[in-house]
């Protein structure tokens, strides 16, 4: 009996894509049907069309030199900070690596920028995917953008928070005093 509702409902669904007529009655076992031909007890169901997307496609071409049509991808599949982890603790440093994953390749002509507790990082290389920052104790948060030729923003990673943590000579931790 599920199987037939179930079998029911996902014909109704289809047909909706077809016909947008629906016909809703119960019948004297309690059993409620739907079908696209009216019944004397039915009543008639206002059913939306199916939710339909045409994709612009977000890759244009260009001629390159030789006459043939390259396409040219304007964003990423996957943009995204893998290093560090979100809520990641380091002990006892000043530098942190972030690494960053993109799908497909940084573009030519493309740049990512590195942001540090929201102020963008001028020392840092605007190709590749590891960037070592220079950090002081306390809690951070790191982001990527990459940018196209004209400084127009592509993509943007999520921003991550990571924690360092440093020993200080006023600590009465005696593990935690730096030895010298």
């Amino acid at each position: 009996m599920r199987s037939l509702i179930l079998g029911t409902l996902l014909g109704l669904v289809c047909a909706s894509a077809v016909s947008a007529t629906v016909y809703k009655w119960v019948d004297e076992k309690g059993v409620v049907h739907y079908s696209d031909q009216p019944h004397p007890s039915a009543e008639q169901l206002d059913v939306k069309s199916a939710q339909t997307y045409s994709s612009n496609p977000s890759a244009s071409t260009s001629t390159s030199g030789t006459g043939a049509a390259t396409a040219r991808v304007e964003s990423y599949a996957e943009c995204a900070l893998y290093r560090p982890e979100n809520d990641e603790v380091f002990m006892n440093t000043d530098t942190v690596v972030v690494k960053l994953r993109l799908a497909p390749n940084l573009l030519p002509g493309h740049k990512v920028a590195i942001g540090l507790d929201g102020k963008r990082q001028t020392d840092q290389p605007t190709s590749g995917t590891d960037f070592t920052l220079k950090v002081e104790r306390g809690t951070h948060s790191v982001i990527a953008v990459i940018e196209d030729e004209s400084g127009n923003e592509i993509c943007r990673s999520s921003p991550v928070t990571f924690h360092v943590r440093q020993p200080s000579r006023q600590a009465p931790n005696a593990a935690n005093r730096p030895r010298f």
